[in-house]
């Protein structure tokens, strides 16, 4: 691969396209299968612009988005990892939202019974939620054990869902 006809700005040129298509399958493609792809990519855009300029062997590819989405559904990998951290992310906000849900009704309630003070905690430190009636404190616990096993299961779930589904 010889690439001294093309300027550093060429060379990002390529690169920049390169990375385009390999963030679509990053986290869905086995690694080797992506290195491999990049590879090839890189290469034959390289050659291709020695021979009619890097915007026209850019050009040449079409769109960038449906060349990674035709890769992707050649090579797509067992797992998807990226929807496996989007579910989990999306568990762990709903958990937080829960909780301050749980608190705001715990501590009205407990002002509008006329109740005396009193604190609370969720399966005694390791659920998410705990806090105070009297005081309007409450603790957030940000990663307790509840969070993580509940997270891990949404990962499962997200990485694997479409596996299931395919059977």
């Amino acid at each position: 691969m010889n690439q001294s006809g093309l300027s550093l700005m060429d060379k990002l040129r390529i690169e920049l396209s390169v990375q385009r298509v390999d963030f679509v399958l990053d986290a869905r493609v086995p690694r080797v299968k992506r290195r491999q792809i990049r590879n090839e990519l890189r290469s034959n855009l390289t050659e291709a612009a020695q021979q009619v300029g890097v915007e026209a062997a850019i050009r040449q590819l079409g769109d960038l988005q449906a060349l990674a989405n035709s890769y992707l559904d050649l090579y797509r990998g067992r797992f998807d990892f990226r929807a496996g951290y989007r579910w989990a992310i999306i568990a762990y906000a709903a958990i937080q939202v829960l909780s301050l849900a749980i608190f705001f009704a715990f501590s009205t309630g407990v002002r509008a019974g006329g109740g005396h003070p009193a604190s609370y905690l969720f399966w005694s430190g390791f659920g998410p939620f705990g806090g105070n009636a009297a005081a309007h404190s409450f603790e957030l616990l940000l990663l307790s054990p509840a969070h993580i096993l509940i997270m891990a299961v949404a990962f499962a779930i997200g990485t694997s869902y479409k596996l299931i589904l395919r059977r």
